[in-house]
């Protein structure tokens, strides 16, 4: 069958197949079982990380409400086994987990399957969200059902704050004054702005994914056309980012050069030691560093932008079903029930910001001091975040951003070569993607 089938045709023989097995017997039933594979960064071998837990209660409750289905689990860790399977039309993963901005990219194969005509047989609601998921669709197609939110959070040490005498900053004004405050106390950079490549999925993830998406499109929205292909971001806007981390590192001097290779890693490790005062930076990363060595003198605050409370990119996880596979009803009930209010109520008590916006009312963990701190992150997201379109070629652009960034800082380039460097660079990088 092919991948593309409409959805009253999905699954028939496997709906069948089911309703034997849950008909008959211990006998019948283990004979009709069906196995979906599901590829996920989370391991659930991992006993210390609470979201690999919650994750394992999720799978392990799907299981109990269709019996006639098992899922196993495979780490997929930087999805790239996922996007090889697509590639080369693989069945299996049956299902698998992407982030948002990568989303156009494995689209883009011509493996991943179309929900829309789903959700709409299946009556799955579309306004229960933190974010409407109609502005998820790439290309006016809904892809996945979304798990989690994230968005980019400043990031700062309490101590080093108020021994410099300044407030957590709104606007990237008050960023440049009280960076350059903090950098006084010696060996303290007072904003790290990431321009390195550690810790990400490629390119200069970094710096693209905290800060450069949303400070490009906060005015208008506009990163990437529908089709992931051209970029759209207003010129203007362009050169007032670059201006703007230009400036960070130069007359603000809230960042020192020696800092331009900082990536995810390096920022996480300055925030736990003290060694960086404050940062836009993921909330994913918040009690990671906190338990790391920060304690309590680690806190957050709503992220600085162009204008007080500015939009933010937002952006989560979302679970896929391989066009693919030859189970594509059981991994579309799979991925129905961990886009529910039940999956996600047990995704949240592993800490995530989950995408359900009926969870943070009804859930438990939302009635407890536990919660408040991802219910804030929710409302965060509610007020200030967007979608954004991604580009099919993202890894390569967030190179692109990042070459240009560095030689900017470092061999003194204008900002306006700057941005004539990443809309040239990009064009090329999207030619060589759709050779």
């Amino acid at each position: 069958m092919s991948g593309m089938e409409r959805p009253a045709r999905l699954g028939l023989a496997l709906a069948a197949g089911l309703a034997v097995a849950l008909a008959g017997g211990a006998g019948a039933q283990e004979a009709g079982k069906v196995e979906i594979v599901y590829a996920t960064f989370l391991d659930p071998t991992n006993t210390k990380d609470p979201r690999a837990a919650a994750q394992s209660r999720m799978v392990e409750a799907f299981e109990k409400a269709n019996p006639g289905i098992t899922v196993r689990v495979e780490v997929d860790s930087n999805q790239q086994a996922s996007m090889r399977a697509l590639r080369s039309r693989a069945g299996s993963p049956d299902v698998f987990r992407v982030n948002n901005f990568n989303a156009p990219e494995f689209v883009a194969t011509g493996s991943v399957l179309p929900l829309d005509d789903l959700i709409a047989r299946d009556k799955v609601d579309m306004k229960d969200w933190l974010l409407p998921l109609d502005a998820a669709k790439i290309d006016g197609k809904l892809y996945g059902m979304q798990q989690d939110f994230r968005i980019p959070i400043l990031i700062y040490r309490k101590s080093l704050l108020e021994k410099a005498g300044v407030t957590p900053p709104r606007t990237f004004e008050e960023v440049c004054e009280a960076g350059g405050k903090l950098s006084k106390l010696g060996t303290v950079i007072g904003y790290a702005v990431p321009l390195g490549t550690s810790g990400g999925l490629g390119g200069a993830q970094p710096l693209a994914e905290n800060m450069f998406s949303s400070m490009a499109t906060e005015t208008t929205g506009h990163y990437f056309a529908a089709d992931g292909k051209a970029m759209t971001i207003d010129p203007d806007q362009l050169l007032k980012t670059l201006r703007t981390i230009k400036d960070l590192y130069g007359k603000c001097g809230a960042t020192p050069k020696a800092s331009v290779q900082f990536g995810y890693n390096e920022v996480h490790d300055g925030l736990r030691a003290g060694n960086v005062a404050m940062a836009t930076y993921g909330l994913f990363r918040f009690r990671a560093i906190q338990q790391g060595g920060a304690g309590e003198d680690l806190a957050w605050a709503p992220p600085p932008a162009f204008a007080p409370d500015g939009k933010m990119a937002a952006y989560g996880y979302t679970v896929a079903v391989n066009a693919n596979t030859a189970q594509k009803e059981a991994a579309w009930q799979f991925v129905k029930f961990m886009g529910s209010p039940e999956a996600q109520a047990i995704a949240a008590e592993g800490g995530e910001v989950v995408a359900r916006a009926s969870v943070y009312e009804n859930a438990p963990l939302f009635k407890t001091p536990d919660g408040q701190r991802q219910k804030e992150w929710a409302q965060l997201i509610a007020s200030r975040g967007q979608f954004l379109s991604y580009s099919i070629a993202l890894t390569a652009f967030h190179q692109v951003i990042g070459d240009a960034a560095q030689r900017m800082v470092l061999r003194d380039m204008s900002p306006e070569d700057a941005r004539s460097a990443i809309e040239k660079g990009y064009k090329d990088a999207l030619a060589k993607a759709t050779r």
